[in-house]
């Protein structure tokens, strides 16, 4: 049942599309060609060693994936329940499985945008770090993460409908008090926190650290968000078996 939810979110998203399942690796592609061509050419963002056009684009690109997985993820939960109305109220089935599925479906998209990543990393830079064989392991520890929010999410979305656009705004938000386009190093003193308590500003470092620089997570912070998202899968999920089965009368 997982899987057949899995597949069909993923052919809800390219269906009717004349490139289909390829929009998996262009989407993002173009979103950093975007992204690179405003922040590098035009505002003249240059903080990776080389500062070329490629560089940068490179840089943007590993953060930008684990972000577009949590945004999906969060976007879609929020509204699992109620899109899924028909199923909740007339079929029995285990309801934890919609979120589930859409954490999941969010991280197979990540999949093939690091695919893409890596190629373009070993055709514009000429090497591969041996550390990108962390990269399953991270992803592991980022879908606890999300699919405790998944949870979370759907149970907000069912008893408040209203708050999916709200969240959109905080998914938004959270992209800009990351450091996706933006270095760590140069944040303030006093804004700090954005970073040490921003559980995203983690995984992009993480991201960043295997593929680009052959650098290892940090074990003190890798713990600590490992505990956290474990508790927040665990918080998610035993609160979504409490109220699901008010479920059917609410939407």
């Amino acid at each position: 049942m997982i899987w057949y939810f899995v597949q069909r979110q993923l052919s809800q998203s390219y269906r009717g599309s004349f490139l289909g399942i390829f929009w998996i690796f262009l989407g993002p592609l173009l979103m950093i060609i975007l992204y690179t061509l405003v922040f590098s050419e035009i505002i003249g963002l240059r903080f990776r060693e080389g500062g070329t056009v490629a560089n940068f684009g490179l840089y943007l690109y590993c953060g930008l994936i684990p972000f577009l997985a949590y945004a999906d993820t969060i976007n879609q939960s929020v509204g699992s329940i109620r899109t899924n109305s028909s199923l909740v109220q007339k079929v029995v089935f285990p309801l934890e499985i919609l979120p589930l599925s859409t954490a999941v479906t969010a991280v197979i998209n990540q999949v093939f945008g690091f695919m893409g990543l890596i190629l373009l990393v070993a055709l514009l830079e000429r090497t591969l770090y041996w550390t990108i064989v962390f990269i399953p392991a991270i992803m592991v520890l980022q879908l606890l993460f999300m699919l405790g929010l998944g949870y979370l999410g759907a149970i907000v979305g069912t008893y408040l409908p209203d708050v999916q656009e709200t969240l959109k705004a905080v998914v938004r938000a959270s992209f800009f008090i990351t450091p996706i386009l933006w270095p760590p190093e140069r944040i303030p003193d006093n804004l700090s926190f954005l970073v040490d308590y921003n559980p995203l500003a983690y995984l992009v470092d993480a991201y960043r650290g295997v593929v680009l620089e052959g650098r290892l997570p940090v074990p003190p912070e890798t713990f600590w968000f490992t505990l956290f998202a474990a508790s927040l899968l665990v918080v998610g999920f035993v609160m979504f078996n409490k109220v699901k089965q008010r479920f059917a009368d609410l939407i």
